[in-house]
């Protein structure tokens, strides 16, 4: 018989840091999941994953984001390891509410206990790919289905900060900045996210906060020389980032970042009103899930 296991065996552990909307989503999480545990409040993004990964009593577990509403029909799967390599990490898609974009962005994770403990990312790397992700250095397996929705638009702050750290990560390549005159060569999936983000959202409460800071992520990291990307990593560092930031207009901020990546990366950056933002995403072609291990991109 196929080694199986069922989702609802496996242990869910909740990791929160400063989400203004954490509680909230964390009597969500047990509400649906009542085994579910919680790590609250530790410093670091590789720090935090291990101390769930000590929590977890299953040798795979499930790891949910402070900003993540998980759907309950993720607990009727069952995991088939002939499919996939029970010891990469298993990141499953999410659903953005504020541009409605799907992918593996803020999603719910499984993964192998001892490949968790192991690793060493963000605020532990000991490599330029781990230093602002876990998706490059470590194995994964991304996958297609989406089981939950990332609701980033809780503060001003969570939005711009959830904007800005994407608009980094989109721009780099394997943890590197991409150079302003390589820009272009970019993977085009980024670049269709990147430019989403920085584009749709006008018609959302905050979503203009985090389209704000997907374009300054993205203008800093490929025009601004240095290290100054790794600030993402340091979520207390964001926080005071944003507030030296913080926009006094924050439509004119839009326009100016808006003109500055037209102009010098010739990226494809609309400025919608609310009306056209709410159009494009009613457009957007809808996610239609498959099954639980199929792989994103097959």
């Amino acid at each position: 018989m196929a080694d199986r296991t069922r989702i609802s065996d496996l242990d869910f552990v909740y990791i929160s840091f400063k989400e203004p909307n954490k509680e909230q989503n964390w009597a969500d999480l047990k509400n649906k999941v009542p085994w579910a545990k919680r790590v609250d409040g530790v410093v670091g993004f590789d720090n935090a994953h291990k101390a769930a990964a000590d929590v977890a009593e299953t040798d795979f577990f499930i790891s949910v984001d402070g900003d993540n509403v998980m759907d309950e029909s993720f607990l009727l799967q069952t995991l088939d390891w002939s499919k996939t390599n029970k010891k990469a990490v298993h990141r499953w898609r999410a659903r953005n509410n504020i541009n409605g974009l799907v992918y593996g962005n803020g999603g719910l994770v499984g993964w192998d206990k001892q490949t968790c403990l192991q690793m060493r990312t963000h605020e532990n790397a000991d490599t330029e790919e781990n230093q602002i992700d876990f998706c490059w250095g470590v194995p994964h397996e991304n996958l297609h289905n989406c089981y939950s929705t990332t609701v980033i638009n809780a503060s001003e702050q969570q939005a711009f900060v959830a904007g800005y750290r994407e608009g980094v990560k989109m721009s780099t390549h394997k943890g590197k900045p991409i150079p302003a005159n390589k820009f272009h060569e970019m993977w085009p999936t980024n670049l269709r996210i990147l430019t989403t983000w920085c584009t749709v959202g006008a018609d959302v409460e905050l979503g203009k906060y985090a389209m704000l800071g997907a374009r300054m992520g993205c203008f800093n990291t490929v025009m601004e020389a240095g290290n100054d990307h790794l600030k993402i990593r340091d979520l207390d560092n964001m926080e005071l980032y944003y507030k030296d930031q913080t926009p006094e207009d924050i439509d004119t901020d839009l326009k100016m970042y808006g003109n500055s990546l037209r102009q010098q990366l010739d990226m494809p950056i609309a400025e919608m009103d609310e009306d056209e933002s709410r159009f494009y995403r009613f457009v957007m072609p809808q996610h239609v899930n498959k099954g639980v291990q199929d792989r994103e991109y097959q």
